[in-house]
């Protein structure tokens, strides 16, 4: 997947050198299952590209994994744009979380059951 062009800043030469270290660093294996692999990739875990302290070195695989409840949020998302709902809040529309991490005032709307 393309990086964005808003993100593009975080991703340059320093970030390669980075990614380099990070992936000998872990003995070129997965630090999630463990296995070595040939295509491994340097992944923000706070899904935040400014973060440079949460990082992970993960096969493809792991990584698709670690990224399936953002995906099918944005998927979610698109859908319902299309079908014309409305959002009663910014923090539900972008939302990736269960309902049991949402901030209490959420919560309290009962959108989401017991």
């Amino acid at each position: 997947m393309p990086i964005r062009p808003e993100y593009r800043t975080y991703y340059r030469a320093d970030w390669r050198r980075l990614r380099l270290e990070m992936i000998e660093r872990a003995g070129n294996v997965c630090e999630s299952c463990r296995r070595p692999h040939r295509m491994l990739n340097l992944t923000h875990l706070s899904e935040d590209p400014a973060d440079r302290l949460r990082l992970a070195v993960l096969c493809p695989s792991c990584h698709s994994r670690l990224d399936a409840a953002r995906r099918v949020a944005a998927t979610r998302r698109t859908q319902s744009y299309r079908r014309g709902q409305m959002w009663l809040s910014k923090d539900l529309e972008f939302a990736a979380l269960p309902a049991r991490l949402l901030p209490l005032e959420l919560r309290q709307l009962k959108l989401f059951g017991p």
